[in-house]
């Protein structure tokens, strides 16, 4: 190389040998001049790395900001929220309140830091308790929460819910009390209402149950009375219907024994005087031809009235033999004809068949009536326990509303009747139309009735 030649190159030092070498000799000790008793006479000089303190100073000023950063994140924070957030030292005292706490008391930081309860004026008794509730969360290691009202000197306060929590060193010793306290008073307002309106309805609820419990009582008396009511009125309706029946054998007896036999005697008084006239008076002879006819219709006329009224048959010859008699006679007024289907069975008790013969007694005259039906179908059956009795016609029937006020105890005059005819028995009605298609009306009697 162009000038180089003939000039001795000195050896090259690596930087790491120089900084060795440097702090070797950075770390060499100078002596220390000492006096007769060994004690130095001047401190000696250290030299130090200039760019090592210069980057422990950079580090240490990023931690200081970092660590002013969080402190005004976390001022900043504490004091922008509505909850009073402080902490406190060993000695209970505080070295934090954040700004809402610090405006219920009306105080700078700087006034409030150092002090405890009772410095700040609360009531002996509230700053005794809270003074002995920091220092049991210092002996404990544990939080706690309480609830208390306050009233500052500012004139501010309420009711307020508390929270003392343990803040632990390295070692896990409890170094700081930190607490946050909240304003309950609307809640605590809320409550009340609550529950005075708890109570209020707890007194109305009792109120209205005293008086429903009177209503019902009142009811259940009113109800009972009615009860009693219906139940002589059923009653009465029996002993009037018996006393009916009664009435109507002794009528049909007076008038088929009495009235029946001045019939029969004037027959044969106008039949003697009708023979004696013989063919001297034509005239005469024929008007006494049309009252023997007319007393012969009056005759028939009252023995079919004497049997509506009651069947002699019935009491001596039963029910079979009742109703073919009855049948019959209606068949020949009304010109309807009629099915009878009846079981073989010996005879039922009197009231028994005095109620199915008025029963189908009344179906039939329903049937004439109201139907426009030209026939008629009876079935009556007998089991062990019941008695079965089936009407049912094939004229125009009964229309949906008329049969859902039927079947809702709106009755007819024919159809309460036989209602009134079977309850006493125990028995129960059944009707079934449909309009076009006649109608069927079942009957079930106990065969031992309950009394």
């Amino acid at each position: 190389m162009k000038g180089s030649i003939g000039k001795r190159r000195k050896p090259r030092v690596k930087r790491s040998e120089r900084n060795f070498v440097s702090s070797e000799k950075m770390r060499k000790p100078e002596k220390v001049p000492r006096s007769s008793a060994g004690k130095p006479k001047s401190v000696p000089r250290v030299a130090l790395d200039d760019s090592k303190l210069k980057a422990s100073e950079r580090k240490a000023e990023r931690l200081l900001f970092r660590l002013g950063q969080q402190t005004r994140i976390l001022d900043i924070t504490l004091s922008s929220i509505s909850d009073f957030a402080y902490i406190f030292n060993r000695e209970g005292r505080f070295v934090f309140a954040n700004q809402a706490l610090l405006n219920l008391w009306g105080l700078k930081l700087e006034d409030a830091v150092g002090k405890n309860f009772f410095d700040l004026k609360y009531p002996d008794e509230l700053a005794t308790r809270l003074q002995e509730q920091i220092q049991k969360v210092f002996d404990t290691k544990s939080g706690l929460a309480d609830e208390t009202e306050y009233t500052s000197l500012t004139g501010a306060g309420g009711y307020y819910e508390y929270i003392f929590r343990p803040v632990f060193d390295r070692e896990g010793n409890v170094e700081l009390v930190a607490g946050s306290t909240r304003d309950i008073t609307e809640r605590k307002r809320v409550e009340a209402e609550l529950r005075q309106n708890r109570e209020e309805l707890h007194s109305l609820a009792a109120t209205l149950e005293a008086k429903v419990q009177a209503r019902t009582r009142e009811l259940e008396i009113r109800t009972n009375d009615v009860a009693l009511q219906a139940e002589q009125l059923r009653e009465l309706s029996v002993r009037l219907m018996r006393a009916q029946d009664e009435e109507r054998r002794h009528i049909a007896r007076e008038m088929h024994d009495s009235a029946g036999q001045v019939i029969v005697a004037l027959s044969m008084y106008l039949a003697q005087i009708s023979n004696r006239i013989g063919d001297t008076n034509p005239e005469l002879s024929e008007l006494m031809d049309q009252a023997i006819t007319f007393t012969k219709e009056l005759e028939h006329e009252i023995r079919t009235m004497s049997y509506l009224l009651h069947p002699p048959t019935l009491d001596d010859l039963g029910l079979r033999s009742a109703l073919a008699f009855y049948i019959e006679g209606l068949e020949r007024r009304s010109g309807i004809r009629v099915q009878l289907s009846i079981a073989e069975f010996e005879r039922l008790p009197g009231e028994m068949e005095l109620t199915v013969f008025r029963v189908v007694q009344e179906c039939l005259t329903n049937i004439h009536r109201h139907s426009s039906s030209k026939t008629a179908e009876i079935q009556i059956e007998l089991d062990d326990t019941s008695i079965m009795i089936k009407v049912r016609d094939f004229g125009q029937g009964i229309s949906a509303q008329n049969l859902a006020n039927i079947r809702s105890l709106s009755l007819g005059v024919g159809l309460r009747g036989i209602n009134e005819r079977v309850r006493p028995l125990k028995g129960d009605l059944r009707i079934d139309s449909k309009e076009g298609a006649g109608t069927t009306i079942t009957i079930n009697l106990p065969r031992s009735p309950a009394a």
